[in-house]
Formats: structure tokens, sequence, C-alpha cells
């Protein structure tokens, strides 16, 4: 099989304090993945996870970085929020599919959102605040969860988010985002995922959903499944706080669900 060409890191054109990294399969590219990473910030390493089935699979791969020390100089986990403080970083994850457009021609439309831990945050946020240009979501053990049905506000809940985004959650549109829920069974992660009321990122009811990364993710998906999303839920055996045994099972996922987002749209999203 020719392979095809890796993109190193480059900025934003945006906002420069951020970057992407990517590839472009050989015989180009049918569909876009965006893949977000935890709190150990390696793009390129996702992409590297990634890049043989996306020769196969004639997919494009984008990765963002966003840095610790945005915007507070102690601060590495505002990008997991999305909203809600300086930076609005959908938006720079937007600049970045738009430079990748650009320069190396990746498919516009909607694309299909993978995130692991801290990255799974961002992930199934955005598709909360943007489902309609998400075509497919995965995600493995975010440590904290929004839920649709807590009442509570930003990023617990999504009371507050027609004020922080400008619209509500399209709940309906929503509902037609086929997602694909993962954690090792073996991911604790009490340690690292409890917040406390001194720490920056503090809300109320932030531990609501569980004190491990299981129980979380199981709330979650509870919550999800209740609201009218398709949601499948896996427990990988033994595993702990890992993406990489959990990578076939996402490109099943996303090989299962091509062009599902695209097919909904032309049906009628305003119906």
């Amino acid at each position: 099989m020719t392979r095809g060409r890796f993109l190193p890191l480059r900025a934003i054109s945006a906002d420069t304090r951020f970057s992407w990294c990517g590839y472009v399969p050989a015989g180009g590219a049918q569909r876009t993945i965006v893949l977000l990473h935890g709190s150990d910030r390696d793009p390129v390493g996702m992409v590297r996870a990634f890049q043989e089935w996306a020769d196969r699979a004639s997919v494009a791969l984008l990765a963002p970085l966003f840095p610790g020390g945005i915007p507070h100089v102690d601060d590495l986990d505002a990008y997991k929020s999305v909203l809600g403080g300086d930076v609005a970083y959908d938006r720079v994850l937007d600049a970045a599919l738009a430079d990748a457009s650009d320069l190396h021609a990746f498919p516009t439309g909607p694309f299909a959102l993978f995130g692991f831990s801290g990255g799974a945050q961002f992930a199934h946020r955005y598709t909360l605040l943007h489902p309609r240009a998400v075509r497919a979501l995965a995600v493995i053990a975010p440590g904290n969860v929004t839920l649709l049905s807590s009442g509570k506000g930003w990023w617990v809940g999504v009371e507050d988010v027609a004020e922080l985004a400008g619209a509500p959650v399209d709940r309906r549109a929503l509902s037609r985002v086929p997602v694909l829920a993962m954690v090792g069974s073996d991911d604790d992660g009490r340690g690292f995922i409890h917040i406390a009321p001194a720490e920056r990122r503090w809300v109320e009811g932030a531990n609501d959903a569980g004190v491990t990364r299981v129980d979380r993710l199981a709330s979650l998906v509870a919550d999800w499944r209740s609201a009218g999303i398709s949601v499948d839920h896996v427990v990988l055996p033994a595993t702990g706080h890992a993406y990489l045994p959990f990578v076939p099972l996402v490109q099943g996922f996303f090989d299962a669900h091509p062009r599902l987002r695209a097919r909904d749209d032309q049906k009628g999203s305003d119906a």
C-alpha cells in the first residue's frame, strides 16, 4: 500500500498559541477524523496510531495541540471544558479545520470526532455544542462528564448553554449522532478526576457523576440514552487508562458510520 503524508505540527493561523498536526492518505481523503489528546498532550502519537487505517479508509486525520498554560500559566485543564474561560476552544478547533481545508484540501462538512481522557471531555462537550458538525463521536475515559439532565450549569450540565454559546443544545440534532463510549474496567482514576472546591475548574456538582472513570462514563451513557441518543457502551476487561487497546474498536465504529450524518441531514434537518 502506498503510504500517505504526515503533516507536522504547525500553528493555527487564527491563533498561533495553538497548533495541529495531521495525515493525508496517498489516494486522497473522503472524510475527516479529528483526534483529541488527553493531558499527556501527544497529538503526534495519536496520528501515528491511526495513520495505517487512514490509508485503508481514505481518511484525513487532524489532531490539534492545546498547550498547557493557556490562558493561565498553571492551567492544564482549560481546553477540556471547551467554554467558560478566556478561550473558546471550539472555535480553535474550527480554525484548525479551516486551515487543514485551505492548505491540504481536507474534506469539509461533518467530521468524526475521537477523544481520549481530557480529549474525551472536550469531544463530548464539543458535540453538545455543535451536533450538526459531528458525524460520529467516540470517547474513551472522560474523567468528568456533562449530563443533559443534571439541571446545572456548564460544564456539569447545560442549563446556561444558550447564554454561553448563543443557542441551547440542539437535542434533535444530537440524537442523530452515533456515540461509542469506552473505558477500561481497571480505570479507576479517583485520585486524578476528583475536583476540590479550591481548584479553578470547580463548579457545583463537579463530582456528582461518580467516583471513578468507570462510574462517570456509566452516568454519561445512561443520561444520554435517556435523551434519545444512541450510545454503544464498552467496558474493556483488564484495561487501565490507555487508548491504544481501543483503537481497533474506534476504527471499526467509524467505518460503520462513514456517511450517517450527511444522510440524515439530507433527509431534512429542519423536518
